[in-house]
C-alpha cells in the first residue's frame, strides 16, 4: 500500500490531533493570562512540534505495522485471476476490524464455495441427463432408418416412396441434431476426451465425403478431391477433427445451389511445416457483415431464415473444437459465388499452441 493512501486514509486522526492541540494551546493561553503572566511563544512551538513529533511516530509506526498487511491486501487487487485461495492465504490479520473483515471473508467464501460445488453437482448432472438421453434417442433414429430403408424394399408405389424419402429426411435431421447435441456436451470435457495421434487427412476426407454421399446425390453436387498428395498427416485427434470437417461439408452442401449439379472442392496443400484444408463451395454464400459472426454462438443470420432448420452450432462448435486441437479455422465468402473454409495444421504436437 502507497504511504499516500496510508495518509488519506487517517486524515481524519491527524485533523483530530491538531483540533485537539490547538485547543490545549489556547487553553494554556487562557490559564497564563489568567494568572496575568506573558505567554511564551517559543513554548507554544514547543507544543507544537512535540504534538507533531509524536503524531508522526504514531503514523510511522502503525504503518510500519501494518504495511505487509495493506501490501499484500493492494497486491490481491492487482490480481487478473483472484481466487478464493488468497483469502485463505492471507496474513493474520492485526486489528479487531481486519478480524472481523476476514471473518466475514471466509464466512463468504464458504457460502461461495458450497454454492459452486451444487452448481458443478447439478451440471454434472445435466450432462450425464444429455448423455444418456442422446444415446437413447440414437436406438430410435437407426430403427427408424432400417424401417425406412425395408419399406423401400417392400412398397412399389411412388407415393409411399415420396413418404419414405421425406421421414428419412426428417430422421437424418435429427440424427445430426442428436451430434451436435452430443458434441457440444463433451465439449465442456474435452481435455478427458481428446486423444493425440497421427491421422491421415486425405483418408478423413474421403471418410466424409462417403458419410455423405446420400446427401451429395440427392443435391445433385459434385465432390472432388484436388491434392497432388498421396498420404497427408497431422497431429489431432482423429474423432473431434471428424466431426468439425463434417459440419463444414454438411454447411457447404445445405447452403450450395440445389440440383445446380454445383461441387465441393477440397484442396490439401503442403507448405513445409504447414498443412492447409480448403473446403470450396459454389453456393449463395455469405454477406460480409454476417461473416465476422458466423462463428458466434446461436447466430444464424441471413442465411438462417432462409434455411429454418439452421441451429447456429455447427459452425460454434468446429471453432471450438480447431482452437482446442490447436488448429486455425478461417472462412472466406463472396454473396452468390459462394464460401471457402481452411483449416490450417501449423505444429507437429496437438495442443502446442
Amino acid at each position: 500500500m502507497k504511504l499516500k493512501s496510508f495518509i488519506k486514509d487517517r486524515l481524519y486522526f491527524i485533523f483530530y490531533t491538531v483540533l485537539l492541540v490547538s485547543l490545549l494551546i489556547i487553553a494554556y493561553a487562557l490559564t497564563v493570562l489568567e494568572a496575568g503572566n506573558h505567554i511564551s511563544i517559543s513554548n507554544i512551538i514547543y507544543l507544537i512540534i512535540l504534538a507533531l513529533f509524536m503524531m508522526l511516530i504514531f503514523l510511522a509506526a502503525d504503518y510500519i505495522r501494518q504495511y505487509r498487511f495493506l501490501n499484500q491486501l493492494a497486491r490481491m487487487t492487482q490480481e487478473p485471476t483472484l481466487s478464493f485461495e488468497y483469502v485463505e492465504a492471507f496474513r493474520k490479520p492485526l486489528t479487531n476490524e481486519q478480524k472481523l473483515w476476514m471473518e466475514l471473508f471466509q464466512q463468504m467464501n464458504k457460502v461461495t464455495i458450497g454454492q459452486l460445488q451444487e452448481q458443478i453437482k447439478q451440471k454434472e448432472q445435466y450432462e450425464l441427463l444429455i448423455h444418456q438421453w442422446v444415446h437413447q434417442m440414437k436406438t430410435p433414429v437407426s430403427v427408424i432408418s432400417l424401417l425406412i430403408q425395408e419399406g423401400k424394399r417392400t412398397f412399389s408405389n411412388e407415393p409411399m416412396k415420396d413418404y419414405l424419402k421425406e421421414i428419412e429426411e426428417e430422421n437424418d435431421r435429427f440424427r445430426r441434431g442428436l451430434e451436435i447435441i452430443l458434441h457440444g456436451a463433451r465439449l465442456q470435457r474435452f481435455s478427458e476426451d481428446v486423444k493425440s495421434e497421427r491421422v491421415d487427412l486425405i483418408n478423413l476426407v474421403k471418410q466424409v465425403i462417403n458419410e455423405e454421399k446420400k446427401q451429395f446425390i440427392k443435391r445433385f453436387i459434385y465432390p472432388r478431391l484436388e491434392t497432388e498428395l498421396e498420404n497427408v498427416y497431422v497431429h489431432s485427434d482423429r474423432k473431434w477433427l471428424h466431426f468439425a470437417v463434417s459440419q463444414v461439408v454438411f454447411n457447404a452442401l445445405k447452403y450450395s445451389r440445389q440440383e445446380e449439379h454445383d461441387s465441393i472442392t477440397f484442396n490439401i496443400i503442403e507448405k513445409e511445416s504447414e498443412i492447409l484444408l480448403r473446403i470450396t463451395d459454389q453456393g449463395i454464400g455469405i454477406v460480409p457483415h454476417d461473416l465476422k459472426r458466423v462463428f458466434d454462438p446461436f447466430f444464424t443470420g441471413e442465411n438462417g431464415r432462409v434455411k429454418q432448420e439452421s441451429t447456429g452450432m455447427g459452425l460454434y462448435l468446429v471453432k471450438e473444437i480447431v482452437n482446442r486441437l490447436g488448429h486455425v479455422v478461417t472462412i472466406q465468402s463472396t454473396v452468390s459465388e459462394g464460401t471457402t473454409v481452411e483449416f490450417l495444421f501449423k505444429t507437429n504436437i496437438l495442443h502446442e499452441r
